[in-house]
């Protein structure tokens, strides 16, 4: 029988009904960080006001802490063998340049230029673990469609073609991500918050993709082998509310509901609304992990969006 954590009061629903666990979630920096909140963003006022220490899980498997780097590769290496190395973190989007007196999209960290920040107080996350740095993405959006985002591929190898030396797979070499298999796992969970909620709903609405090679460009499936990417990216997903208050998510590694509606954390689905509409989830041969926001208002309609994700201690769930 696997060890349960141990919490000073109850676990938060998104979460304990994976194998028996419950997880420990405080967050110190929140004035109301007793006021934890599920997967669905609604409150539940009898969570646990602090976390006791317990002995960790085997069935968490940590993705990423952001505390070792500045920006990666990411803490992960289960199934990384020699040449392969573990991946590393980026940010993405924000690639309106400014048009008839519409500014530009603004990004920080700046685009391409990706790491780490500093919590302004330390927090707690699963079993009561120490956070003192986070993945942070924040932008000022204004183009039809922008997004911004930041996530983290898996494993990368020596690209030859590009001059490395597949005997030297050390910083600074060459190299390219590679499909990466995450089938063993059922879930993955993290920490989640913004400072740029919506003033109607309270809510930064953010997607959380899987780009596998059905669905990303580099898999030669969503652009028919060619160069039009315009059915691409529509990868398996769900959506998350993220408040001002940290909060732990959890989505199932499994096609359902792509929407966190209920108190069950939910699974995964492709948008019917556009993209490549054949492509399978393929749990052996995904790129990578990513979280976005996105405008979907013509430059020039109002103010630009702001976006500001925070991510949080990364795991996998076995």
């Amino acid at each position: 029988m696997r060890k349960q954590l141990l919490c000073s009061g109850r676990s938060l629903v998104s979460v304990a009904f994976l194998s028996g666990l419950a997880a420990c979630s405080s967050k110190a920096s929140n004035t109301d960080a007793g006021n934890t909140q599920t997967d669905t963003g609604t409150p539940t006022t009898d969570a646990p006001q602090g976390c006791e220490a317990g002995p960790a899980s085997s069935s968490y498997v940590l993705i990423d802490d952001m505390e070792t780097t500045t920006h990666g590769p990411i803490l992960f290496g289960t199934g990384i063998a020699a040449p392969q190395t573990a991946g590393y973190w980026y940010n993405s989007g924000a690639n309106y340049g400014g048009d008839a007196g519409v500014p530009a999209d603004t990004s920080t960290p700046p685009q391409m230029a990706f790491m780490f920040s500093a919590l302004a107080s330390p927090t707690n996350t699963l079993n009561c673990k120490a956070s003192t740095h986070a993945a942070r993405q924040s932008c000022a959006l204004n183009g039809l469609y922008d997004t911004c985002g930041v996530g983290f591929e898996f494993a990368q190898l020596p690209d030859v073609d590009a001059g490395a030396d597949p005997a030297d797979a050390g910083p600074g070499s060459p190299k390219y991500t590679t499909p990466f298999d995450i089938s063993r796992y059922k879930a993955v969970t993290f920490w989640g918050m913004t400072t740029t909620p919506d003033a109607d709903t309270g809510v930064l609405a953010v997607k959380m993709s899987f780009p596998d090679t059905d669905t990303d460009p580099r898999g030669d499936i969503c652009n028919g082998g060619g160069g039009n990417t315009s059915k691409c990216y529509n990868s398996y997903a769900a959506n998350f509310k993220f408040t001002t208050t940290w909060q732990q998510f959890t989505v199932m590694l499994a096609v359902g509901a792509g929407d966190a509606g209920t108190s069950a954390a939910p699974g995964i689905a492709i948008d019917p609304t556009w993209g490549f509409q054949g492509a399978q989830w393929i749990p052996t041969a995904v790129y990578g992990i990513n979280w976005q926001a996105q405008r979907n208002t013509m430059p020039g309609d109002g103010p630009p969006l702001m976006t500001d994700i925070w991510v949080d201690d990364v795991y996998f769930v076995e």
